[in-house]
């Protein structure tokens, strides 16, 4: 009788232990990344390398990148993004941005939005991932997907001048 128990009691013993193992593996290997600056979710589709004022960040967009630069007024470099279709990394000289397109991966929230506990309703008047930017290694897949989704097809010089226009600091990668 005393081995049944202990035999059992070792299996459940295990069993806890491979659980409590399980959990700790799923935990600590989160897959997803969070941007340093909107604390969003990095999409890979559209994820970017940059420096801002010496330093190298992983961020949600490009878009984030550019507000940062700004706000801050620290010198940005844009050094790898990410294409739309594949989410491969590549040169951001490369790239076909599409910019203020309908579709923006980094918004979670709809711009109006209820406080709890109050009858009252705000817009949102500002986000810093918007307008949205997405890459495409092909300029012929970014024209395809302004048909569908609408925006303006633009290259990096068209991004660094909007962000030179405000801080003048931008730094070719």
């Amino acid at each position: 009788m005393r081995t049944r128990i202990f035999v059992a009691g070792t299996i459940g013993l295990i069993a806890v232990l491979a659980l409590l193992g399980g959990a700790w593996y799923f935990v600590s290997h989160r897959s997803v990344k969070i941007c340093p600056f909107s604390g969003r979710d990095i999409h890979p589709q559209t994820r970017a390398v940059v420096t801002i004022g010496g330093k190298n960040y992983e961020t949600c967009c490009v878009r984030c990148a550019i507000i940062e630069a700004r706000q801050t007024g620290k010198p940005l470099k844009i050094l790898e993004v990410a294409d739309f279709e594949t989410s491969r990394p590549m040169d951001p000289n490369n790239a076909w941005f599409v910019e203020a397109s309908a579709v923006n991966m980094c918004m979670r929230m709809s711009p109006v939005a209820e406080s709890q506990g109050r009858e009252s309703v705000y817009l949102r008047g500002f986000d810093r991932c918007s307008p949205s930017v997405m890459a495409f290694s092909n300029e012929q897949r970014a024209r395809d997907f302004i048909v569908q989704h609408g925006g303006v097809l633009k290259r990096l010089n068209d991004l660094e001048s909007e962000e030179t226009s405000t801080t003048g600091k931008v730094q070719k990668p």
